[in-house]
């Protein structure tokens, strides 16, 4: 299918995983991030003052998306990536990939009830201990003065990263929308600037060649009828059985699925038919979720269970 927005990249559609961003954008110049580019006025100006660098931005909304796209789709030098900037940062980047990382004004989600929303997790700045160039920078501005101070404490505390900077209303060379709206308000507003001082080597969930997976097994079609509200679990793998649909011309079903591997959720579909004395179990072809262990190891676990 035809990409709707010619500065979107969809990694799940990559045969190899982490990306080559230097195939990407044709040339070698250097990667700046911006987790959660919201309207994208930060990453226009941004991208328009730096012209001979590189700049991903990671969001999780849709409507983020369609906004900041007809902002930026004359730059070349932007790209834009819907997915969780957690899961993303540590699987498209390879080590030492990135100069600059840049979280603005983002959601504490201070309560305990939001913990697995939080971006600011020791596991983070392990990723960015890893992907970060040796001396790369990652920049947070807040208007919320104990997340801030708690940031720099996560980060430094491995001794993976040191504080350059902490300030209280900086002078910053691009500022967003909700920034300058604050400083008209007379709100303060707080940058922690922070410098990779220690590389980390880290798991990735996918690496290597992006394959589809699937399965051939014998078939009890009883067991088609157990399927709803059935979880599977093995190790960080969860996988949730949410619908099965039959089709009605021939003995194929379609089988909605949720998994996760620990703090990453997907929804995608698998379909089961038979062929040549068998049954296949593999990915519908419309579903397009990152191939991660939860979701080649659901396929298994359905072709074990309905072979029972």
């Amino acid at each position: 299918m035809e990409n709707l927005y010619n500065r979107e990249v969809k990694p799940s559609t990559y045969e190899y995983l982490p990306i080559d961003w230097s195939k990407v954008f044709g040339n070698n110049n250097g990667i700046i991030v911006e987790i959660g580019f919201g309207g994208g006025e930060y990453l226009l100006n941004y991208a328009q003052k730096y012209p001979n660098k590189n700049f991903v931005g990671f969001e999780v909304s849709i409507t983020s998306m369609k906004k900041a796209h007809n902002r930026i789709k004359d730059l070349n030098n932007v790209r834009l990536v819907i997915t969780d900037a957690r899961f993303g940062m540590r699987e498209f980047f390879s080590d030492k990939n990135v100069e600059k990382v840049v979280m603005n004004f983002p959601i504490p989600w201070d309560k305990k009830a939001h913990e697995r929303r939080r971006v600011i997790i020791p596991e983070f700045f392990d990723t960015l201990s890893n992907v970060l160039v040796d001396g790369g920078i990652f920049e947070l501005a807040t208007d919320v003065e104990w997340y801030a101070k708690q940031t720099a404490e996560i980060a430094t505390e491995k001794g993976l990263f040191e504080v350059l900077e902490f300030m209280e209303n900086p002078d910053r060379e691009i500022r967003t929308r909700y920034e300058q709206k604050w400083i008209k308000y007379g709100r303060n507003i707080y940058l922690l600037r922070l410098k990779k001082v220690k590389h980390t080597e880290i798991n990735r969930l996918i690496g290597g060649i992006h394959e589809m997976p699937h399965a051939k097994c014998k078939v009890n079609i009883e067991k088609f009828n157990e399927l709803t509200g059935k979880v599977f679990k093995e190790r960080q793998s969860v996988a949730v059985i949410k619908g099965i649909y039959k089709s009605t011309t021939n003995d194929a079903y379609l089988i909605k699925v949720i998994s996760s591997d620990k703090d990453f959720q997907q929804h995608y579909y698998l379909v089961a038919y038979p062929e040549d004395n068998e049954w296949i179990i593999k990915l519908d072809s419309s579903s397009n979720p990152y191939r991660t262990p939860a979701v080649k190891w659901s396929v298994r676990a359905l072709a074990e269970f309905l072979s029972k």
